[in-house]
């Protein structure tokens, strides 16, 4: 109740205060509104509020699944994820090993062309970067860049320069034949 008429006082209040400032006005028509205003506001107890908020959360916790519920779509989307993992990691797995077996491919590829052991990483490397079919990038490049072909060796006839040459057939080939021949009177076993 004193809330009420501390209410109606500083309606009163607000009121004057308004009719001075405005000069014009009807006092009795803004009190009025006001009165209509605050007549329209209703105040509840706490009792009355925790029934309200009580029965707003049992009627949203109907919409709610229910923990047994909840817990089965937990599990249910857990396992959905793991399947998805799965193919993920099989799938990852699968593109591996067919770019292995790509690049086992074109190793073999580039060493049936007759390069070089020791210049087929490059070979590999420059011509899978290459546009196009690899095959005929291959045929190109070792065309433009014959250096990295195996080179067959030539059968070299030795040239006659007139000098002796010495060999040595014992068992003891190499530094101790050498030593050998030098001197024969070391024994060497």
């Amino acid at each position: 109740m004193e809330n009420n008429e501390n209410l109606e006082n500083q309606n009163a209040t607000n009121t004057v205060e308004s009719t001075n400032a405005e000069g014009t006005g009807n006092v009795d028509t803004q009190t009025t509104n006001q009165n209509e205003e605050k007549a329209t506001e209703k105040t509840f107890t706490q009792e009355q509020l925790n029934k309200i908020v009580k029965e707003r959360l049992e009627k949203e916790q109907k919409k709610m699944p229910s923990k047994e519920e909840l817990k089965a779509f937990k599990d249910w989307k857990e396992s959905q994820k793991t399947e998805a993992k799965k193919q993920a990691e099989k799938e990852a797995e699968y593109k591996k090993t067919l770019n292995e077996l790509n690049t086992l491919k074109q190793t073999n590829a580039v060493l049936e062309a007759g390069v070089n052991k020791d210049d087929a990483d490059y070979v590999l490397f420059k011509v899978s970067r290459m546009e196009g079919e690899f095959e005929e990038n291959l045929a190109k490049f070792l065309k433009d860049n014959p250096k990295y072909l195996k080179q067959e060796l030539e059968t070299i006839e030795p040239k006659a320069t007139g000098a002796p040459v010495r060999t040595i057939s014992s068992k003891n080939d190499g530094v101790l034949g050498i030593l050998a021949s030098k001197h024969p009177e070391i024994k060497f076993d």
